[in-house]
């Protein structure tokens, strides 16, 4: 995002638009962090205080994600959501050729650009999971030796408020990874019954209070962020919300992610992912999962321990590892990540 400009004078130079008070506050109005190259003390200011700048996204358990997937020089990586790209950057820097596959075709253009202008190339195809078959084919390959997988929403989707998916900032409630199909998560809470609705938010969500909390979404139906998140703070008899450390989660954040995953489909497209995971690998090939809530972890426990038994794989880590105390200070939207990782016989 640039920054805005406007003309005071003729024959001077534009002026940026002067924002309210004495800090930006609107994701727009960030435009130090919006252009990290143009400003990194501003950039490395904001990560020391434990937040992520606008417009960017820090890739979760990076250190532990190479580690599984141990990558070489010549080989194949998969990445199934770039996201931000900071893991198929770290793939490509260690010699990997990478494929990269992303649902938001907006952010998939934005970061094969910025990894382009950093001498990083990647093939770059925008698709759900259903279609890496597709992908691989078109690329000639029949296997990949690294595949990763990272299930959580990219900070810049979370950040800009158009996007509906964060509670942050008032907006509309859409929460489409691709705007240009499916519905939005206003028009799948007004189609959906309670019943349905609280059982959603149990499974996709783990939230404690999902029946309560759907009855009062299905009595206030709302249509912006806003509303919503005064809906659940309500249900957990608050007026509002404040952080007190990086631990900390918003009461709406399991509820957002509820509606997200049902928005995108991401269930059914985890459990294809899982199905032709072994189809993907080549022999010896290296997979890795980040999932945020216990539904994703489930799913990937149970399908790579019933594989390991099979002898498809002939090793898993299905225990799922954390990320660290000190990565969850810097980054706090890792607090809830766990890594499954698993190698094709």
């Amino acid at each position: 995002m640039t920054e805005e400009l406007t003309n005071d004078a003729p024959g001077k130079p534009p002026r940026r638009k002067r924002y309210q008070g004495t800090h930006p506050k609107r994701f727009e109005e960030k435009y130090k962090e919006l252009a990290p190259d143009k400003y990194p003390d501003e950039v490395a200011k904001v990560r020391a205080a434990g937040r992520t700048p606008a417009g960017t996204h820090v890739p979760v358990m990076l250190r532990e994600v190479l580690a599984a997937l141990a990558p070489k020089a010549g080989e194949v990586a998969l990445d199934c959501t770039l996201g931000y790209g900071g893991h198929s950057a770290a793939l490509a820097l260690a010699g990997a050729r990478v494929i990269a596959t992303d649902l938001d075709a907006n952010e998939l253009a934005r970061t094969s650009e910025r990894l382009a202008a950093s001498g990083i190339q990647i093939s770059a195809h925008h698709t759900n999971f259903a279609g890496i078959g597709n992908v691989l084919a078109a690329e000639g390959l029949t296997g990949v030796d690294c595949l990763l997988a990272d299930f959580g929403v990219s900070s810049m989707q979370l950040d800009d408020p158009e996007r509906g998916f964060g509670f942050k900032r008032d907006a509309p409630l859409d929460m489409r990874m691709d705007p240009t199909r499916g519905i939005t998560a206003a028009q799948l809470i007004a189609d959906t019954d309670e019943e349905a609705l609280a059982a959603m938010l149990t499974e996709l969500g783990d939230e404690p209070r999902a029946e309560a909390i759907a009855a009062a979404i299905k009595l206030g139906c709302p249509t912006r962020t806003g509303e919503l998140v005064n809906i659940v703070l309500r249900a957990y008899g608050l007026k509002s919300y404040k952080k007190r450390s990086a631990r900390d989660q918003h009461p709406a954040a399991r509820v957002f992610q509820a509606l997200r995953m049902a928005v995108n489909r991401e269930v059914a497209n985890l459990e294809h992912l899982l199905r032709t995971l072994p189809y993907l690998l080549n022999p010896g090939g290296r997979a890795a999962f980040i999932t945020f809530h216990s539904g994703e972890q489930k799913r990937v426990h149970d399908a790579l321990l019933s594989g390991l038994k099979a002898g498809l794989y002939s090793g898993v880590d299905i225990d799922g590892t954390r990320p660290t105390g000190d990565e969850i200070h810097n980054n706090p939207r890792a607090r809830s990540a766990r890594l499954l990782s698993a190698t094709r016989a």
